[in-house]
C-alpha cells in the first residue's frame, strides 16, 4: 500500500527541508515543520510566513495539499511576508 504522505521540499531563506505532510492536510500544515526544521521556528508566527511555489506565485494555505497535485520532487519557498520583520 501507498504512504499516505508526500514529500515536500521547502526552502526557508535558502536553508532546505524535506517535510514529510498528510495530503489530506491544509496546506499550512507544513510551515511549522519546515520552520522547525530550518531554525527559523522562533521570533515570527506562521501567520506572517507566505508560502509560494517555483513560479512565484503566492499559495492558499487553507487549501488541502492534495488539491496542488504536486509532482514528486516538488520545491515550494517559505519566506517572511513583504513589511514583516523589522523591515
Amino acid at each position: 500500500m501507498a504512504s499516505p504522505h508526500i514529500d515536500i521540499a521547502i526552502i526557508v531563506n535558502g536553508h532546505p527541508a524535506l517535510v514529510s505532510a498528510n495530503p489530506h492536510s491544509p496546506l499550512r500544515t507544513v510551515i511549522p515543520k519546515a520552520l522547525e526544521e530550518t531554525g527559523n521556528d522562533v521570533g515570527q508566527p506562521v501567520e506572517n510566513w507566505d508560502l509560494r511555489d517555483a513560479g512565484g506565485t503566492l499559495l492558499d494555505t487553507s487549501q488541502k495539499i492534495e488539491t496542488f497535485g504536486f509532482a514528486a520532487g516538488v520545491r515550494l519557498f517559505l519566506s517572511l511576508k513583504a513589511g514583516v520583520g523589522g523591515a
